[in-house]
């Protein structure tokens, strides 16, 4: 009796593991049926993008949006492709579909194989679910670049205000990315330049006082541009040397300045009027101002302190003068060094100029030295250096919210350095941020840190790319414990200039 009872528990398990498996297809259909309609509460895609994602992958019927896969509830990092709402929410890697720039929505790379059509991302586990025909990304790569549009033609993140914004710029790409830094997403990246045929090369970001209008410096087109921030429209542009850079933008909003970074002959710096986008005023025949780069500006907008990075000399300029002669301005090396001919030595190469929130004291990040110099900001004269760190390069710096840190982006040792402004020393040093970090700014509630990685000789996003397509990346660190934190927030190639609404 034992054997038989036995014997028949044997039967019966046997039977029901092959009833699974005769019965798994239809469960699959059955599941991918139930899914793919769209709640009420919810918008759909639209048609002919409804039908790819639950368009059968295999035998057993599984699709985009079947349960085991990217359904809601029950999705592969957290991308759900059941309906157009949670779509374009993205997944736990950030924005997957950015309307308007199919070319750069990391969903693109996901499914594409195409090396000349698009960025494409190496999936190591699913492929073959993953990388899908050439017709049927193209189709999606169409419907993203008209907006990716839900059934009834609504575009995501539309209502988003410009106090919830920050701008990017991605320089090898010319675009500026849109970020809303408390959700961490990309919600647009807007074109810019468009001068003549090759990269313009969007360098520097600078917003006005009044969050109305961004200004990106063209540092390969020799342009400045001026855009609306809460439509994203160029509105004029103007001519501002060989290589426009850094930008300042007074505290009234009605006058603008930018350095002219070229490398060879006499530099210049500009001041325009914002209104018009025409040039105002030239500082120029300063045979040390070198290829100006760095600048800030009074409160007042009275003074402005310029640095020639490849003169290495210190400027304070009286804004109202302007250039009259020599005389009407202060000037002083970077190091008693430094020759007085406008060669300099390339030891030093100040890149760019802090003012403290007091404006007592100048801190200048010098690449070719590794350091921050400070200096006294009514005489220029020096007050103390600090080491970053071997081969640190310094680029862009900021200070937090509070004025207490200065974050300074070390590009070529991929840290950032962390200021105390009181002690003028040191606090922490924040290593592995991302690729060339470039650029650092703070959300408006002050708790994290922005950097703007280069992303130029290798990579730090979401999955490995093949081909030339370099996804650009930027990190965030959290400002209490100056904690890195493990978001990729992908864009364009070469993240820089970077500026967040506060």
């Amino acid at each position: 009796m034992k054997k038989f009872c036995k014997r028949s528990g044997s039967i019966f398990i046997s039977l029901c593991v092959i009833l699974i498996f005769i019965l798994l297809p239809l469960v699959f259909q059955s599941c991918e049926q139930d899914f793919s309609q769209t709640p009420d509460n919810v918008t759909g895609f639209p048609t002919e993008i409804e039908a790819i994602f639950n368009e059968p992958l295999n035998s057993s019927n599984i699709t985009c949006a079947s349960p085991s896969c990217h359904a809601s509830g029950n999705n592969t990092n957290g991308m759900d492709l059941v309906n157009w709402n949670n779509a374009m929410n993205g997944s736990v890697n950030g924005t997957m579909i950015i309307p308007y720039n199919g070319y750069w929505s990391h969903f693109i790379s996901y499914i594409n194989s195409d090396t000349n059509f698009a960025p494409v991302s190496v999936d190591s586990l699913f492929p073959e679910y993953h990388k899908i025909s050439q017709d049927k990304v193209q189709t999606i790569y169409n419907w993203i670049n008209d907006g990716a549009k839900s059934k009834d033609g609504q575009i995501a993140f539309t209502d988003v205000a410009v106090s919830e914004k920050g701008f990017i710029t991605n320089q090898a790409a010319d675009l500026v990315a849109v970020i809303k830094p408390d959700t961490k997403q990309v919600i647009r990246l807007v074109p810019v330049g468009g001068i003549g045929n090759s990269l313009n090369s969007p360098h520097y970001v600078k917003l006005s006082p009044d969050h109305k209008y961004f200004y990106v410096s063209l540092i390969s087109a020799g342009y400045i541009q001026k855009f609306d921030a809460n439509t994203h429209t160029k509105l004029n542009d103007m001519m501002a040397g060989q290589s426009p850079a850094h930008i300042e933008i007074s505290a009234d909003g009605l006058s603008g300045y930018v350095t002219n970074f070229a490398s060879s002959g006499v530099s210049t710096t500009t001041k325009f009027n914002t209104s018009t986008m025409t040039v105002s005023d030239v500082f120029a025949g300063e045979p040390r101002m070198t290829g100006p780069h760095g600048m800030a500006l009074t409160n007042d907008g009275n003074t402005l302190f310029i640095t020639s990075e490849i003169g290495e000399y210190i400027f304070k300029i009286n804004t109202n003068n302007f250039y009259q002669s020599d005389s009407t301005y202060i000037k002083e090396p970077i190091d008693p060094t430094v020759p007085p001919s406008g060669n300099g030595t390339g030891n030093f190469r100040p890149y760019q100029i802090l003012l403290s929130p007091d404006e007592s004291l100048l801190f200048i990040s010098c690449r070719g030295s590794s350091e921050v110099r400070i200096f006294n900001a009514s005489d220029l004269s020096f007050v103390k250096k600090i080491f970053l760190g071997n081969n640190a390069f310094p680029l862009l710096m900021n200070f937090t919210n509070d004025g207490k840190y200065i974050f300074v982006c070390n590009r070529n040792n991929n840290t950032v350095s962390v200021i105390n402004r009181l002690t003028q020393e040191i606090q922490t040093t924040i290593s592995d941020v991302g690729i060339q970090p470039h650029g650092v700014d703070f959300t408006a509630d002050g708790q994290y840190a922005y950097i703007a990685c280069e992303t130029l000789s290798g990579f730090d996003g979401h999955h490995p790319t093949v081909g030339s397509k370099k996804v650009g990346v930027t990190r965030i660190i959290r400002i209490s414990d100056f904690s890195l934190l493990d978001n990729r927030i992908e864009m364009g190639s070469f993240p820089a200039g970077i500026e967040i609404v506060k």
